[in-house]
């Protein structure tokens, strides 16, 4: 049986695909650029772990020291893993499987969030206007208040420079003053939104894409760049089904192979829904999503090593989770009512961490936090 390869940083991604792949009898290595795991080395599914400086030494090694007769399936957990292993591909192809593009643009292209957006309006996706602009450089004219500042790619940029705008005086001093880890931003047309879709699935070498649930994201931690803390797992409805087939026509015409996933906002205003990114790899979600009734890692592992696929049943049920680390953070930090924040566990299905045969994951992040706080006291 090939093993897998989880690249990535010691985090929810990671962990999500270290559990999904664990539990279908898949020996996993984790290669965490770190200098020491303390998530996912508590998961009695990692049976290794090397810790890395950066995702380029991790390659080195595998390259070197983790050759199989039958070739290893490596999974990246982020964008930065995901574009290492595209810049090392000449060196890996024939000797592991892992996810790419087929054709001339590769990862480097379509991970800029101007390119992302170029084509997503080919494919007909409402999209907010949007303005690539260097940093420290000038508001751009044509722009619509409030906005948001992102970094053009989100692994060569930080979540700290992601701010808000009320108008071109704000934007202006943000660009000056406040972009730290980013050359380039995408300046964008802020959306009112009531709540987000995020679409889950795979896509195979045949060019068939599979996509069989959706994440709809409810509530949000404001101080924490907006991060998701109550969400659920639902089956596709009616509302998202027209962008789900555009979805799949875009990420078949730029010949993708691997986990997806693709941000879409419902704005309050227009009663529209909204294109934001895609990401070419995993989501955090997966850990739950095998919960649901589908393991979406284990079935690129079948696709790429040519396997016969496991046949899941359709998801019918909506599922509610909450994404604890981030909703405990909000009541810690005073973000929320301790009755609001209690009043998100009604009909609650799960947590974003918990995976019922490996809990050692999901009760360490809270001690964890714990101690971050004491220490922060101090």
């Amino acid at each position: 049986m090939n093993k897998a390869i989880v690249l990535g940083s010691d985090a929810v991604n990671a962990l999500g695909l270290v559990q999904s792949l664990g539990r279908e009898g898949v020996y996993v290595i984790a290669v965490l650029d770190c200098k020491e795991s303390v998530l996912i080395s508590k998961s009695k599914y990692a049976k290794e772990i090397i810790n890395v400086t950066n995702f380029e030494q991790g390659i080195d090694i595998i390259s070197e020291k983790y050759l199989f007769e039958e070739p290893a399936v490596i999974f990246p957990a982020g964008d930065g893993a995901a574009l290492a292993i595209e810049k090392s591909s000449s060196r890996l192809r024939g000797k592991f499987l892992f996810e790419h593009i087929v054709g001339e643009k590769g990862f480097e292209f379509y991970m800029q969030k101007q390119n992302q957006i170029s084509i997503a309006k080919e494919f007909n996706l409402n999209v907010p206007l949007s303005i690539r602009v260097q940093k420290d450089g000038e508001a751009p004219d044509k722009m619509v208040y409030p906005c948001i500042v992102k970094p053009l790619v989100s692994c060569e940029g930080d979540k700290r420079d992601i701010h808000i705008a009320e108008d071109k005086a704000e934007l202006n001093e943000i660009l000056k003053n406040k972009i730290n880890f980013s050359s380039e931003v995408i300046v964008q047309q802020y959306i009112d939104k009531d709540y987000e879709y995020d679409i889950m699935g795979c896509a195979y070498k045949n060019h068939e894409i599979y996509i069989p649930l959706s994440n709809r994201m409810v509530k949000f931690n404001r101080n924490l760049q907006d991060t998701s803390t109550v969400s659920y797992i639902e089956p596709l409805d009616s509302e998202i089904a027209i962008e789900v087939l555009k979805i799949k026509k875009l990420l078949a015409e730029i010949g993708y192979v691997g986990l997806f996933s693709v941000e879409f906002m419902h704005c309050k205003s227009d009663d529209k829904i909204y294109f934001t990114e895609i990401n070419f790899r995993n989501d955090g979600e997966n850990s739950f999503i095998v919960h649901c009734g589908v393991n979406l890692p284990f079935l690129h592992y079948q696709d790429l090593c040519g396997f016969e696929k496991k046949n899941y049943s359709p998801i019918t049920k909506s599922k509610k989770y909450i994404w604890e680390g981030i909703h405990f953070s909000g009541l810690i930090k005073k973000d929320q009512s301790f009755m609001n924040w209690l009043s998100d566990f009604k009909g609650v299905d799960g947590f974003l961490y918990y995976f019922k045969d490996d809990k050692k994951p999901f009760f360490y992040q809270f001690a964890n936090k714990l101690l971050e706080r004491l220490r922060f006291k101090k």
